[in-house]
């Protein structure tokens, strides 16, 4: 009798396949954290070079060396932030925010936060998600710069403005397409604004094609530029107009005390708003009579003369203190423009002022006017204007008026700006597509006293004697 084998009990393959994979998983994960920390170690040297020496010293000496190296690294921490806080932050904190909200913000969440505003694509069995390209972290505005998919357009974008800020956890987002088939979303997740900024020390050297008169909502300063340019500003009452006057007059402050540029006024309300600055002008003219005519008369006078000396040398008027650029400052254009009862007069203020919106930046006429309601009635020329300022406007339907169709769309709320903010609004010019948000320098009545003290216009034969600012 043949007694049988007794049958080896079978290796279990499913078993071995599932440590496997397991163990496969596991080397995976150590091998890309270990690569992630490599590449926070090599981009963050102030942070891991550090944490190496202690935990050398730890290593090599034992853990009371380790801690009193990190004691000894805390306190360089702490004396680098007392007592220089701007490059602890800029060296130190910086980076590493930049980072963080690179990836947490944006792309952990990129795919399904389109997904959810329907701005992807399906195609046949997948989805395909617009690539986000590039991604700037700033202080108050992130800026993204996304790739389109085909069959998609900026305005599938600009709808949903408003709930990706609210996605984002943004105070707004903004939508901009910079060449066909990329939008650059404008994220501002702080308001940079929302605090007054003080009206700085007039610069000694002036550039007449960039004056700085505020702040931008994406950190550099709002610079203007005066010399070849009109500008219009449109606000209702208390939007801040006047800032934005005070803060072109201070900007070019040294250029006025030498002559190179001359300011000649118009504020028909009685001198009311321009009157502390008096002593800066070459011409003043409080209201709407001969005084206003007389300002308008001289201006398109210069302007002649200089387009007939200048035409075939130049193309553009250079100041100098003898021929200094001319800025005409209208503080209230409606009342030139529609308020005067006079047939007569209005039609030579509409003829002159329309003869220096068109002929005079070249020669170098320049003008800044402001109004209260931009309305088609009240300043048909405001297309004369390359540079228009929008500020807090009492209806929607303004912002076309003032800044042009769809700039309301584009992001320029003007209609918003609560009145606890005056001196914020947006920037249009000529040329461009973009709208910038700014606020101008807070000037106070005791810097227009200073200003105008101080930044007089020197006498024709002679220099005066110029004060200290306290």
């Amino acid at each position: 009798m043949v007694r049988s084998q007794p049958t080896p009990p079978k290796r279990s393959s499913d078993s071995e396949d599932w440590v496997a994979e397991l163990l496969g998983r596991a080397a995976f994960s150590v091998l890309n954290a270990a690569a992630v920390l490599g590449w926070w170690a090599i981009r963050y040297p102030l942070w891991s070079l550090p944490a190496l020496a202690c935990g050398f010293a730890a290593l090599r000496f034992g853990w009371p060396a380790g801690l009193a190296a990190m004691c000894l690294w805390g306190v360089l921490l702490f004396t680098w932030r007392l007592h220089s806080p701007d490059s602890f932050d800029r060296l130190l904190v910086w980076p590493v925010i930049v980072r963080w909200r690179r990836w947490w913000v944006y792309q952990r969440r990129w795919a399904k936060i389109l997904a959810l505003h329907g701005l992807t694509t399906p195609l046949d069995d997948d989805v395909v998600v617009p690539v986000l390209r590039s991604t700037k972290i700033g202080r108050s505005v992130d800026v993204l710069g996304v790739r389109l998919n085909p069959g998609q357009a900026p305005t599938d974008w600009q709808k949903q403005s408003d709930a990706l800020a609210h996605a984002f956890g943004a105070l707004a987002v903004t939508v901009r397409c910079p060449k066909p088939g990329w939008v650059r979303l404008t994220v501002t997740h702080h308001d940079r604004l929302a605090r007054g900024w003080r009206l700085p020390t007039p610069r000694e050297k002036i550039d007449l094609t960039a004056v700085p008169v505020g702040v931008r909502e994406d950190g550099p300063l709002w610079q203007l530029r005066i010399l070849g340019r009109h500008i219009l500003i449109a606000g209702a009452t208390g939007a801040g107009k006047g800032s934005v006057i005070w803060a072109i007059l201070a900007g070019l402050a040294p250029a006025i005390r030498n002559r190179v540029v001359s300011v000649r006024t118009v504020d028909p309300k009685g001198g009311m708003e321009l009157g502390g600055g008096a002593p800066l002008f070459d011409a003043f003219a409080h209201d709407a009579g001969e005084g206003m005519l007389s300002v308008l008369r001289d201006a398109a006078t210069v302007l002649a003369e200089r387009a007939n000396r200048l035409r075939g040398h130049t193309r553009l008027h250079t100041p100098t203190a003898g021929d200094p650029l001319i800025l005409l400052i209208i503080d209230e254009a409606a009342t030139l423009t529609t308020y005067i009862t006079d047939r007569k007069v209005r039609a030579e203020v509409e003829q002159l002022l329309g003869l220096i919106l068109s002929q005079g930046r070249a020669v170098g006429v320049s003008v800044v006017a402001a109004v209260q309601d931009p309305s088609k009635d009240v300043i048909g020329m405001r297309q004369l204007f390359p540079v228009r300022v929008g500020m807090r406007l009492t209806e929607a339907s303004q912002v076309a008026m003032v800044l042009g169709q769809g700039a309301r769309d584009r992001g320029a709320r003007c209609d918003e700006i609560p009145d606890s903010l005056p001196g914020i609004g947006y920037v249009a010019e000529d040329g461009s597509a973009e709208l910038i948000r700014v606020r101008a320098f807070e000037v106070t009545d005791a810097d227009v006293e200073w200003l105008a003290a101080t930044y007089r216009p020197r006498p024709v034969n002679g220099d005066a004697q110029s004060g200290d600012r306290s």
